[in-house]
């Protein structure tokens, strides 16, 4: 069985994703977390814990102790899946999920 190579770029449907539905474009992201930062790079640890607040409550999710996550953006974006699901066994997949998506339409926006 051989892989096929995409040709062109690779499109993202954000439609698919509840983060940015009905978002003018796929670096809004959702409400109430307007003061953070569109890329998360950018993110301090006050920002982070603020997203974590944020996407637990969104998501109906257990509170995550704030010692699990004393870090940057810049710090999220070298954790894997795994590290994720290690800190937040109940929900680590969907943080995974989120800040990649964000980190990506940060990373491939137009602007």
């Amino acid at each position: 069985m051989a892989l096929r190579t995409a040709e062109g770029p690779i499109r993202y449907e954000w439609d698919r994703f509840p983060a940015y539905r009905n978002s003018p474009s796929p670096s809004a992201s959702y409400d109430n977390d307007d003061n953070l930062p569109k890329d998360p790079r950018q993110w301090t640890r006050e920002h982070v814990l603020q997203w974590l607040r944020h996407i637990t409550t969104v998501h109906g999710l257990p509170d995550v102790p704030s010692s699990r996550f004393l870090m940057n953006g810049k710090a999220l974006c070298l954790m894997s899946p795994g590290m994720f699901l290690s800190r937040v066994p109940l929900g680590g997949k969907l943080l995974y999920k989120d800040f990649q998506l964000r980190l990506c339409a940060a990373m491939y926006s137009r602007n």
